[in-house]
């Protein structure tokens, strides 16, 4: 049975704008409040794809986004690939795992390989803006 839809999310510059090289950002409440919109309407769960899990439990990440305001369900992470595998490479095997109506990618970077039309890229230095919303959940929303 497939699950509901899936968004891919990176953390760093896309809930935390990168505003200076040497320092990642905060949590940014308004990219959150994006976030929750997109999880809303596009009947969606988060499976988080940023470096940020590397030694998180899913509940931590889930306490960590639920402290700035986020409403939705973390429902998983990406599984670490091999080294040199992109994160596309990481999302694909998870894809392969999981059945899934739908699902978006919103990440900073563009590696996504195959995956690359699933993709809503954000400015990292201002992270996910109300503009890429309606992008997002017509990517969800179109059939997989």
């Amino acid at each position: 049975m497939a699950t509901r839809r899936a968004i891919f999310l990176d953390i760093d510059g896309v809930l935390a704008p990168i505003r200076r090289w040497d320092r990642y950002g905060d949590l940014d409440p308004q990219c959150i409040q994006v976030l929750n919109e997109i999880v809303a309407r596009g009947q969606a769960d988060v499976v988080v794809s940023s470096t940020l899990r590397y030694g998180k439990t899913v509940a931590e990440l889930q306490a960590m986004l639920d402290a700035q305001g986020f409403v939705g369900r973390v429902l998983d992470k990406t599984p670490t690939a091999a080294p040199g595998a992109g994160r596309g490479d990481e999302i694909a095997a998870w894809l392969a795992k999981h059945a899934v109506s739908g699902f978006v990618i919103i990440d900073d970077h563009v590696d996504m390989g195959e995956l690359r039309s699933h993709l809503v890229h954000t400015d990292p230095a201002r992270g996910l803006q109300p503009a890429d919303a309606p992008r997002a959940l017509a990517v969800l929303e179109a059939p997989t």
